[in-house]
């Protein structure tokens, strides 16, 4: 290159962490089944979340408890488990996924045995809900599922005039409930606010790599051996790119091998002003954003503000406004569905109240 020439540096484009890890709640039909997100990996992607996240579990683990309320009580035996666990795990996939899904189980004369409630990330439908598929193995795959029809309240007449083949197949059936305006499947509540978290899980990561790297500082390569084609420029960036940059990779230490001093590579640290107040206000934007999109606030799952105070006047108005607009909704609707399963009213929930709260659900 002679020296007339002007000399530039050039970066290969490097593809947006985003656009390659979240997955987005597509979905597009599988014969006769709805897929659920790409490769059929949405649910899991929520639940990966979910167990990552720590702002969204939070969320989601105290309102399914607030849905739990502080008793729950049934009329008749509806299956194993303690009703409040039952009602609880119903919460739970109605803050993380937008709905839930109950397993009816019948008796020889029609009557309803048992019910159990099924995790929402196993379950996959047909377009309009008639039909729905059982796996836990979805997300890697799935060949084998177990099929389940819609559940029908049918009244004894109605049950003894069906044929064996069909008293058979609706034996065990699924209710799916998922919130208004949806597709085949609920939208989650948390969808409008995926980035944040994922901005919170990539701020516990980078933070974890950095101590696990002694906190080495930042670097600019360059390399001193000539100019490569375009094409093996992109190449070596994007090399460079995967292995060390990233929250994955926070300030790990690089180190070259060189045939003399005279084609070694130098390595430039890069000062980075007011880092730790950077992370510090991204990561309480993130937070308030996940808080957001449930309509909450942090004091409400025991989150004080580190600033300004929180009277217990103001908690008291935040929780039921909370409770009116979020969780007696859900309260209601559950023990809806116990009534439209066993055609009587089944289930009360008492709710967890502050001073002057409402009366028992049901």
């Amino acid at each position: 290159m002679s020296n007339t020439e002007v000399k530039r540096l050039t970066f290969a484009a490097i593809d947006p962490y985003l656009e390659q890890n979240i997955v987005t709640p597509v979905e597009r039909k599988h014969g006769n089944r709805v897929d659920w997100g790409e490769l059929n990996k949405y649910p899991d992607y929520l639940w990966d979340l979910y167990l990552n996240v720590t702002t969204l579990q939070t969320i989601v683990e105290g309102s399914a408890k607030f849905v739990a309320g502080d008793d729950v009580l049934t009329t008749r035996r509806i299956n194993g488990d303690a009703p409040r666990k039952m009602v609880q795990a119903l919460g739970l996939d109605s803050f993380l996924y937008g709905g839930r899904c109950y397993q009816i189980i019948r008796s020889r004369d029609g009557g309803i045995a048992e019910t159990h409630p099924l995790p929402v990330r196993y379950i996959r439908s047909d377009e309009d809900n008639e039909s729905f598929y059982y796996s836990e193995k979805w997300g890697k795959g799935a060949r084998d599922c177990v099929v389940y029809p819609k559940f029908y309240p049918f009244k004894p007449e109605e049950w003894a005039a069906l044929e064996d083949e069909e008293k058979n197949r609706h034996a065990s059936s699924i209710l799916f409930v998922k919130n208004v305006g949806a597709g085949t499947y609920p939208i989650s509540p948390v969808q409008s606010a995926v980035k944040d978290c994922e901005i919170e899980r990539g701020i516990a990561d980078y933070h974890l790599n950095a101590l696990e790297n002694c906190f080495t500082g930042s670097v600019l390569v360059n390399f001193n051996q000539g100019r490569p084609t375009e094409e093996m420029q992109k190449e070596i960036e994007r090399d460079m790119t995967e292995k060390f940059s990233g929250h994955q990779n926070a300030m790990r230490m690089m180190f070259s091998w060189n045939e003399s001093k005279d084609t070694m590579t130098t390595i430039t640290p890069l000062k980075v002003e007011n880092f730790g107040e950077r992370y510090d206000a991204l990561s309480k934007f993130s937070r308030q954003q996940i808080f957001t999109a449930y309509r909450a606030i942090p004091a409400l799952f025991g989150l004080m503000d580190e600033s300004t105070g929180f009277s217990e006047q103001e908690f008291s108005e935040a929780f039921k406004l909370y409770n009116r607009t979020a969780i007696r909704p859900v309260q209601r609707d559950i023990a809806d569905e116990f009534k439209y399963i066993y055609g009587e009213e089944v289930l009360t929930i008492r709710p967890f109240t502050l001073e002057g709260a409402e009366q028992s659900v049901q």
